[in-house]
């Protein structure tokens, strides 16, 4: 079985989520004892997460950083346990060693969606990510029609990503994420992208008709099809 490499940190309750997703999905399909090769890299966020608001133009180089890190260890394939900073590697992806795949969330979550027939999606994820563009636009590229909630609800859906990534968790996410939904589910959309690893832990299947497209879930898989093929 080849090594999987994760980087996560960028919150302690989200991290747990692919080491767990990577370790089921292994056990689902060898049985026995088999567990998953993992080299789960843990950052310190800190530096990067306080500067995300008129500091970006060094996250890239801060990232680079702990990219290198993980991949010291060697790793035959890898993937970042965040999606904002899929903005931050494309402006590095360059520079970056190609001796592993890795295994990117945008380009997972446009390739599900356009394989599936799904042609308009709500995106939600931290403020950055919805309001910058650099998840929708590959997806728009691809045809996809990418709804972003109003202001008011993307204010409320930073709010309770950031008291989940503190390890918070409360029976008004539900009410508020299932009416978020069912609005932008009346106004046409398909599916809904779950693009935070935060979000999964309220989001799922039993608050909506969509189909949830959980880009961590997408780059577990493809780590495990490639580790194990």
């Amino acid at each position: 079985m080849k090594l999987i490499g994760v980087l996560g940190g960028t919150s302690w309750p989200s991290t747990m989520l692919p080491y767990r997703l990577l370790n089921e999905d292994v056990q689902q399909r060898l049985g026995g004892h088999h567990s998953a090769r993992i080299a789960l890299y843990s950052i310190d966020y800190h530096a990067i997460k306080s500067r995300y608001g008129d500091g970006w133009a060094e996250i890239p180089g801060l990232l680079r950083k702990e990219i290198e890190t993980l991949l010291s260890f060697r790793p035959d394939c890898w993937m970042i346990a965040n999606n904002t900073l899929h903005h931050a590697y494309d402006q590095i992806a360059d520079t970056l060693p190609k001796d592993a795949p890795f295994f990117h969330a945008v380009h997972l979550v446009r390739d599900h969606l356009v394989a599936r027939g799904l042609r308009r999606v709500l995106l939600l994820g931290t403020l950055f990510t919805m309001e910058s563009g650099f998840y929708a636009a590959p997806l728009e590229a691809a045809g996809l029609q990418v709804d972003i909630p109003a202001k008011e609800d993307r204010d409320m859906v930073q709010a309770i990503q950031s008291r989940l990534a503190k390890g918070e968790m409360d029976e008004s996410f539900a009410r508020s994420f299932r009416a978020l939904l069912a609005r932008h589910e009346a106004a046409g959309c398909e599916a809904v992208i779950t693009a935070c690893t935060e979000l999964p832990l309220v989001i799922n299947q039993s608050l909506t008709a969509m189909a949830v497209v959980d880009p961590l879930v997408l780059q577990c898989k493809a780590c495990v099809d490639f580790a194990i093929a």
